[in-house]
Order: C-alpha cells, then structure tokens, then sequence
C-alpha cells in the first residue's frame, strides 16, 4: 500500500554512466597501454594469454564450424538415435566400432517413432 514519504521510485545512485569525456580519456589511456606493448619482449606464455584476451573482439560471434552456412531449407533434420542395448558385452562392442559402422547399424535399426523419411 502506498504510504507518504516511502522512498520507492527513488532514483538510484548506482548504475550512472560515464559521460563522454570519461569515455573518451579511458579510450585514450586503453589505446596508450596497448601501443607501449612490445610484443617481442614477452613470453610465450604471456602472448597466448594476450591473444586468449584478444580473440573475442575480433572473431564474430556466431562463427560456423565448418565455414559454410546451411539453409535451414537445405538442412535435413532427423530424430536422434536411440540404440538399446540387451548387456554390457553389446555395448563395449558398439563402442569399439568406426563411425561407419555405428552409422550403418543406426540406418539399419527399426524406428521407434513415426518419421516422414
């Protein structure tokens, strides 16, 4: 209930922003400490982590891992594979196979859903 005097919808202190003259001397300051790095003076180490620090503004954000984009049209979607298996000894089996033939044995497998294909 609303009471005389209560401070709700106060304005805050924290949360105020920079202004732009603040803004543009930390940007200068950040620029200056950049320039004054020798990069051939550092160590292996302290150069990895220089480009760990880097690489996330210059790489995009949405990066595709194989470098091609897909449409979503061109994208044939399946059902997961879903393998049961009756005991252990089935398993270590199935996991010492190659791809090609884990890939075989799910295309072989009865479906346990309807699908369109």
């Amino acid at each position: 209930m609303f009471q005389v005097g209560n401070q709700y919808g106060k304005m805050s202190k924290r949360g105020k922003a920079l202004d732009k003259e603040m803004r543009e001397r930390i940007k200068q300051l950040a620029n200056g400490l950049i320039d004054s790095i020798d990069i051939d003076t550092l160590t292996s180490n302290q150069r990895v982590n220089m480009l760990k620090a880097v690489l996330p503004y210059l790489l995009p954000k949405e990066l595709s891992i194989n470098g091609e984009v897909v449409n979503e049209e061109e994208q044939e979607i399946k059902p997961p594979a879903i393998i049961v298996f009756g005991d252990s000894k089935e398993y270590k089996a199935y996991n010492q196979m190659c791809e090609e033939e884990k890939d075989k044995m799910v295309e072989e497998a009865t479906p346990l859903f309807n699908s369109k294909s």
